[in-house]
């Protein structure tokens, strides 16, 4: 038997991300697994199989609600201009649906573990465009992906979309050459 999950694994952990994904944005971080588990239409244990602890099922939460941006960022990898492409990736990670930027926010909030696991997965999608920008000379020196990190989180408090659309324009005339 090799290391690629079965097809029946695989699509029951699919069910499960996104039967959590939808409780956590209907009901809050708190859901609880057997909500979860029943919401996918499995059992408790088929849960566990999958995600020994809530942490692990958070962790793939993120990832699923992370998503759009990974899809941005491999999209930026096409703009010739790091300047665009910069933009691009920092302005569509900052204007994901209310909903979502609360639930990551609630995640992230819920240990230092998925605080920490959220900060890297941002930072992983926002590394390759900044480090970029940065070697065309048409970001500030010495910001980092940590650095663009905190300022998408910094976004995430505004209260509207067009105070975060405010936000987005005021920082990417700050921090763009």
């Amino acid at each position: 038997m090799g290391s690629t999950p079965r097809r029946d694994q695989a699509r029951n952990r699919q069910r499960l991300v996104a039967a959590a994904t939808r409780a956590v944005l209907d009901e809050g971080v708190a859901v609880s697994l057997d909500t979860v588990a029943r919401a996918a239409g499995l059992g408790p244990s088929t849960l566990y199989r999958h995600f020994p602890t809530r942490e692990d099922l958070m962790e793939a939460v993120l990832d699923s609600l992370l998503s759009p941006v990974r899809a941005t960022a491999a999209e930026a990898e096409g703009l010739d201009d790091p300047a665009a492409a910069f933009r691009h990736v920092f302005a569509r990670s900052c204007v994901l649906p209310a909903a979502e930027v609360r639930a990551i926010g609630a995640i992230a909030a819920s240990s230092d573990r998925l605080s920490a696991y959220a900060q890297v997965m941002i930072e992983e999608l926002i590394e390759p465009v900044t480090h970029r920008a940065q070697a065309g000379g048409c970001l500030h020196p010495g910001l980092t992906a940590a650095d663009i990190a905190f300022f998408v989180r910094m976004v995430d408090i505004a209260d509207s979309a067009d105070r975060r659309s405010t936000v987005v324009d005021v920082l990417l005339r700050g921090i763009l050459l």
